[in-house]
């Protein structure tokens, strides 16, 4: 066996790894006598095949495994005594020449490594990184409140179309009949437009063209209730509209009905605390936005500071090679950028990991995934769900391995970003 190394560049090399017939032909032997002893063939006693019949069945697959393991094993050795550290996995070369199987008894292959690069970046108390706080206006509260009353508001039934109503119709056309579609006046774009519909009562009928009403082709196929496609069945966009019912949005009333349904039954009863809970949410959301922009700071600086260069040829072919072709070099070549980004911090995280001891521990995905539980219940407008919900809802994201990985990911980045907070000065910018 002979193994030999050739510099491609400062970012990569190229290991060639020689083997003769004596490095490989014992574990041969030994894989074929397997196999024949496991071998059931009718006519012959189960292991008693002959040795010839099993080479020509199965020799050159047993030789294709053998020689790759005994290459493969190599190229680690040599690796690991070099102390060679490679990023990806090693890449068959492209100047390989073809394999004879049948016939070589001799083989050499050699593969492309792309090595890892150094990354030392202290993280002391000689590091600045901003975090900008920001306070909570008037303009935000007033703008809060106002989501919340529309967020609980209801469609209640009226007489009169005005503006902004939501319409149940008919739409006729000759003997054609649209029955029980839904007119939202509000996403009409032009008053003028709309001016036919406003003031109309249930029962009456107003002719309009659906295409001033609707630019987009998705708006005017929901309102015939067909597919975008086959709005060509409708050459003729003037409808009459048959009103059926008219639906208003009223928004909600502050009050204590209101405070109840948000914060429990007697948990708020005064304006002054309503305002004040609504305060204490938008500041919670505000440090959420500090903190990702923080953790955004924090990636673009250290990026910055090591500055990582890396074989992207090869990567790109490490990609395309390492996903079976689920990708087109164009696709890979048009998300490269994004890629070489995160692939860049994920090494920096790494490195800082390393040098500091960090771990991912059980806990700490358990409260990754409370805290994305209790952000997604918040979107919804369940800012108060129980600590035993959130827990429960958590063990089931960690119990679907997609959903796990990534939650390893963000407790991964959430401790480093924590530990570089820790360790680094923090420059409080107000906004």
């Amino acid at each position: 066996m002979n193994i030999t190394k050739k510099q491609n560049d400062d970012l990569s090399l190229q290991v060639t790894v020689s083997i003769e017939e004596n490095d490989y032909k014992e574990k041969v032997k030994k894989a074929l006598n397997d196999v024949r002893r496991k071998l059931d063939i009718k006519g012959f006693r189960k292991g008693m095949v002959p040795m010839g019949m099993v080479e020509r069945m199965y020799g050159r697959s047993t030789l294709l495994e053998q020689v790759n393991t005994v290459i493969s094993q190599a190229l680690n050795d040599y690796m690991e005594k070099e102390e060679i550290r490679i990023i990806g996995e090693p890449l068959a070369s492209e100047e390989q020449a073809k394999t004879d199987w049948d016939n070589d008894v001799d083989f050499s292959f050699s593969f492309d490594l792309m090595l890892a690069p150094a990354v030392d970046i202290p993280i002391n108390k000689d590091l600045y990184i901003p975090l900008i706080k920001k306070a909570v206006t008037n303009k935000e509260v007033d703008e809060y409140i106002t989501g919340l009353l529309n967020q609980y508001g209801t469609m209640d039934v009226t007489d009169k179309v005005e503006k902004e109503d939501f319409l149940k119709v008919d739409l006729l056309q000759g003997e054609t009949v649209i029955a029980d579609s839904y007119l939202n006046l509000k996403s009409v774009p032009k008053l003028k437009d709309k001016k036919a519909f406003i003031g109309k009562t249930t029962g009456e009928g107003i002719q309009a063209d659906i295409m001033t009403l609707f630019a987009k082709e998705e708006e005017r196929a929901m309102l015939l209730q067909v597919k975008p496609e086959e709005l060509k069945k409708y050459p003729n966009p003037v409808f009459t509209f048959t009103v059926k019912e008219i639906k208003r949005f009223k928004a909600a009333e502050e009050n204590q009905e209101l405070y109840d349904k948000l914060y429990g039954e007697g948990n708020i009863t005064t304006h002054e605390a309503f305002v004040e809970k609504i305060k204490e949410q938008i500041e919670k959301n505000h440090e959420g936005e500090s903190n990702y922009q923080f953790a955004q700071d924090v990636r673009k600086i250290l990026m910055d500071k090591a500055a990582i260069r890396l074989p992207e040829n090869l990567l790109k072919r490490w990609l395309y090679e390492g996903n079976d072709g689920k990708f087109t070099m164009e696709q890979i070549e048009k998300d490269f950028p994004a890629f070489l980004e995160d692939f860049r911090w994920q090494l920096v995280r790494e490195s800082i990991m390393k040098e500091a001891g960090i771990k991912v521990e059980k806990d700490d995905m358990i409260q990754s995934a409370v805290a994305l539980a209790r952000y997604q219940f918040t979107m919804y407008g369940m800012n108060d769900v129980a600590d035993e919900h959130l827990i429960k809802y958590a063990e089931s994201m960690l119990a679907n391995e997609k959903e796990a990985r990534n939650l390893y990911e963000r407790a991964e980045e959430n401790k480093v970003i924590s530990y570089i907070r820790e360790n680094v000065t923090v420059d409080n910018k107000e906004e």
